[in-house]
């Protein structure tokens, strides 16, 4: 109760900051909920605005994610300081915000219409424009979430890409906040170290949710619907016997790391850029034909060469659990509450 009535007051002090001095702000918590919810009312003069809100904790992707998965029916998300990809997730699904740095957000039937971006945050998102996402940083990001050094030699080799694309991909990935050097800051050796991994999963997951609604996916269907005995029976000794690079992902992923879903609709796989380029060898391989719809298999190109470094897990080969996490967190519903499940038993970081 004491930590519901400081982030009630949190949430009427932010409010109250985005709004004129003489509009009065009330605040009411909502019982019975597992994520702390509030109604909210605004008076200005005689109106009144009615509308409810809900804390999503520091402002990243998965906290809002998160939030809105447990108590999907609120209009404002609220939060310390929400990240650009929080707030475009939001803007994608209508919802309002406020942060307590001044960023405001809220359009209501009623006529209440507030909307400001602080200068700090203004600032910050303009500077590091040169530094979007790419897939030689989605890479680099993914060998040090498999507990390779931050550095340009031991990345270069792991990931395959040159050495100026690795060392670009670790200084972008500086400028964004996520790697610093405690050391000597040029030369040969130089050393990172990872500032904070949570904020650093957080903004990789949001990017390789953006890379994947863009790639090429094959659907096949086969005879015997059941995905994960289509795994086990054929698809594994099949891959297995052509000697490519693949992993499985998404639900299947899941529930061999973490289980938590009761069932598996979908088998989702990333395989190695040549054989996805033989689509009609790859169904063949897979004992089905290519689909549109009403499909048991998805098939991906690996979208980096880390990608498959995940666990084997009783002879089937997985994909990186921070690759698992992003895509059960872009697939949304269900699955993104599996993602979180996944996050929090076993970890999507180094050293899991």
């Amino acid at each position: 109760m004491k930590d519901t009535a400081k982030l009630r007051a949190r949430v009427r002090n932010a409010t109250a900051a985005v709004l004129p001095p003489d509009i009065r702000v009330e605040v009411h918590s909502r019982p019975a909920r597992s994520m702390p919810a509030f109604d909210i009312i605004v008076r200005a003069g005689s109106a009144e605005h009615h509308f409810t809100g809900g804390w999503a904790g520091r402002g990243w992707p998965a906290d809002v994610q998160r939030l809105l998965a447990i108590v999907p029916d609120l209009d404002v998300v609220y939060a310390e300081k929400l990240s650009e990809g929080a707030r475009a997730w939001l803007i994608e699904r209508g919802v309002g915000w406020v942060d307590e740095v001044g960023n405001v957000v809220i359009a209501r039937p009623s006529g209440l219409l507030v909307s400001r971006e602080s200068r700090e945050v203004t600032t910050r998102a303009e500077a590091p424009s040169q530094d979007r996402w790419t897939q030689a940083m989605l890479a680099a990001a993914e060998a040090i979430l498999a507990g390779i050094p931050p550095t340009v030699e031991a990345v270069e080799t792991a990931t395959r890409i040159s050495r100026g694309a690795t060392a670009n991909a670790l200084a972008r990935l500086e400028r964004r906040g996520h790697l610093e050097r405690p050391g000597k800051k040029r030369g040969r050796g130089v050393s990172r170290r990872l500032v904070n991994i949570d904020a650093f999963v957080d903004d990789y997951a949001t990017a390789a949710g953006t890379f994947r609604a863009r790639q090429k996916v094959i659907r096949i269907h086969r005879l015997k619907a059941d995905p994960l005995q289509a795994l086990t029976i054929a698809v594994v000794p099949a891959l297995a016997a052509e000697a490519t690079t693949w992993a499985v992902t998404g639900a299947a992923a899941s529930t061999l790391l973490a289980p938590y879903l009761s069932d598996v609709t979908i088998l989702d796989l990333y395989v190695d850029p040549d054989l996805f380029a033989e689509r009609d060898h790859l169904a063949n391989l897979l004992g089905g034909r290519i689909v549109d719809k009403g499909h048991v298999i998805e098939v991906r190109e690996l979208p980096t060469p880390m990608s498959a470094r995940g666990p084997k897990v009783g002879g089937i080969q997985v994909a990186l659990p921070a690759r698992v996490y992003a895509d059960l967190m872009v697939a949304g519903g269900r699955l993104a509450d599996a993602a979180q499940h996944l996050r929090e038993v076993r970890g999507v970081g180094p050293n899991t």
